[in-house]
């Protein structure tokens, strides 16, 4: 139980609406419903009736309700106390973020940042993961979140979202009712890819040398904007994230004329993971940055339950 699952179930409670909760505090329903749930499940007990019109307090979640708001007020003054602290922090912080993950994370970042550190400075660095790794050991970056790092010595990953792949590509004939794509059939197309070296080009490579066969690598483009152009004016088809999607692409101007694809036989999937160096003591910001950074991304990377529903149900068809 952490005190963000209580500010949320008193959200519900008092909008008597998880989609007006939701709404209220500027966060996706599936994701405010799993944290309930998740509170719900520590209890043992179910708080809400859930029904066709909506929900209500059961007997245990009327009981809670005054536990949970007497607590939050507790907190609150113990939180303002520490914001006048933290107000007064200064130094500086570098964070790094892949691109695709940057165009997601750095607005609420920055805000959250802002917000809390008035006297401090924050640097975000974006960069290839294999990049932000380096930059991490030779002491250039106080944090990163990464897709799918090398296990090191020097370093510590704590996994926080994994995500589903799938392939984007120009609708035409031919791919009129696609809704899965084998991994086989990606020798099919002309592909669009990161330049080497690129954690989720590497995994998808391998996979292909398992499977026997070459792909067929038309562009190789390291810009997110850039491959989404591409593929929209036709010029080959990507693997890409699912977040990658939700940073632009259902939103871009080629958004109709995409066909998105999950990835399958096998899923094939991503780990974003938050690596911090394991041999240099962290400043007081840092640490209260790497905090920040992760209750960020787990807020805003989460795959939310209707996505996650349709893509497994994709999965199980093909």
């Amino acid at each position: 139980m952490d005190f963000k699952q209580l500010e949320y179930f008193v959200r519900v409670a008092e909008h008597g609406s998880f989609s007006r909760a939701a709404a209220a505090l500027d966060t996706g329903q599936p994701f405010l419903s799993r944290q309930v749930r998740q509170l719900e499940v520590e209890l043992r007990k179910n708080l809400f009736h859930r029904h066709g019109r909506g929900i209500v307090l059961t007997d245990a979640g009327e009981q809670f309700l005054a536990f949970a708001k007497s607590v939050l007020q507790q907190f609150e003054a113990a939180s303002q106390a520490l914001s006048k602290a933290e107000a007064d922090i200064t130094g500086r912080v570098v964070v790094g973020l892949p691109p695709s993950l940057g165009r997601v994370l750095t607005v609420p970042l920055v805000r959250a940042f802002s917000a809390r550190f008035p006297q401090a400075r924050l640097t975000i660095v974006e960069a290839l993961s294999t990049s932000l790794h380096e930059r991490l050991v030779a002491d250039k970056i106080d944090a990163t979140l990464v897709y799918d790092p090398v296990a090191s010595s020097l370093t510590q990953v704590e996994r926080l979202v994994t995500e589903p792949m799938c392939l984007i590509l120009r609708k035409s004939p031919e791919n009129a009712g696609l809704s899965t794509v084998s991994f086989s059939q990606l020798a099919d197309h002309s592909l669009i890819f990161p330049c080497e070296p690129h954690p989720l080009r590497s995994r998808v490579d391998a996979e292909a040398s398992r499977q026997g066969f070459e792909l067929d690598v038309a562009f190789e483009i390291d810009g997110v904007a850039s491959i989404e152009a591409l593929v929209g004016n036709g010029l080959g088809a990507a693997v890409v994230p699912y977040n990658v999607l939700r940073a632009g692409l259902h939103a871009s101007q080629h958004a109709d004329e995409l066909l998105i694809c999950p990835l399958v036989d096998p899923i094939m999937s991503s780990t974003i993971c938050l690596v911090t160096a394991s041999r240099r003591p962290p400043t007081l910001l840092a640490t209260k940055m790497v905090d920040m950074l992760r209750q960020v991304a787990l807020e805003t990377l989460v795959l939310p339950d209707d996505a996650r529903e349709a893509w497994l149900n994709e999965a199980k068809r093909a």
